[in-house]
């Protein structure tokens, strides 16, 4: 129990340290005024991925192995925090959707998006890993999905804050992942502690982790590129 506390401490500060926390699209989203078409842009891939995403968590869930009821019970949390505690209107995604419709971007828009290459790679890694690997390999994603998002709120939320057109009830899918995000990753490292039985084990919850952590960079490397390559930043203040 000792080595199992020690390790997820250790695989925790690990992610946390991982680079893709401080990416250049984070950066840039924070210190920068993006042009609408950039925020839309943004929006659209980052929508779809956290549509999916939420339907691959279901899929890690039900492969699961039933004996692992510690595990089972962290899933189950998070996936009921993403929709919404039981109060549908409270879904995450439909949080996020209340803010693209303050950005102008349409349901039917959302509806016939298609992913980026770097998204649609990211979610292919996920469904493999939570649907078709080992189940410890595929709780080690999970964690380092949750530890490394925590990161992107603390420049979405103040970036977006900065774009006066949008109230408080706009950004309360950003400001309420300031939190929730954490209380996910607590979850899931509880959930390793607790179904990793050996050395083994635990290694191959890192392995799951640091392949995720690895494919997160990349997912934001393709989005900086489809962002901003070949466009500009507002100088001023963003009045449309």
């Amino acid at each position: 129990m000792a080595q199992a506390e020690s390790f997820v401490d250790s695989l925790v500060a690990e992610l946390t340290r991982h680079p893709v926390n401080s990416n250049p699209f984070f950066q840039t989203f924070l210190d920068q005024r993006l042009t609408q078409s950039q925020l839309q842009a943004w929006l659209i891939q980052y929508h779809y991925f956290c549509k999916h995403f939420v339907k691959l968590l279901e899929g890690l869930l039900y492969r699961t192995p039933v004996e692992e009821l510690e595990m089972r019970v962290q899933l189950a949390k998070t996936l009921d925090s993403e929709l919404g505690s039981g109060r549908s209107e409270q879904a995450h995604i439909m949080l996020l959707e209340r803010f693209a419709d303050a950005l102008g971007v349409s349901g039917a828009e959302l509806r016939r998006s298609f992913p980026i290459p770097a998204v649609e790679q990211y979610l292919r890694i996920l469904h493999r890993l939570f649907t078709q690997e080992d189940y410890l390999a595929a709780l080690g994603a999970e964690l380092a999905v949750e530890v490394t998002a925590a990161a992107e709120f603390r420049y979405f939320h103040p970036g977006l804050l900065q774009y006066h057109r949008f109230s408080p009830d706009d950004l309360v899918f950003f400001e309420l992942h300031l939190k929730a995000e954490d209380d996910h990753g607590r979850w899931l490292a509880d959930a390793v502690r607790k179904t990793a039985k050996s050395s083994a084990d635990l290694k191959r919850v890192a392995t799951g982790a640091r392949t995720t952590a690895d494919a997160w960079q990349r997912f934001w490397e393709g989005m900086h590129h489809a962002v901003f390559q070949g466009t500009s930043l507002c100088g001023g203040p963003w009045n449309c």
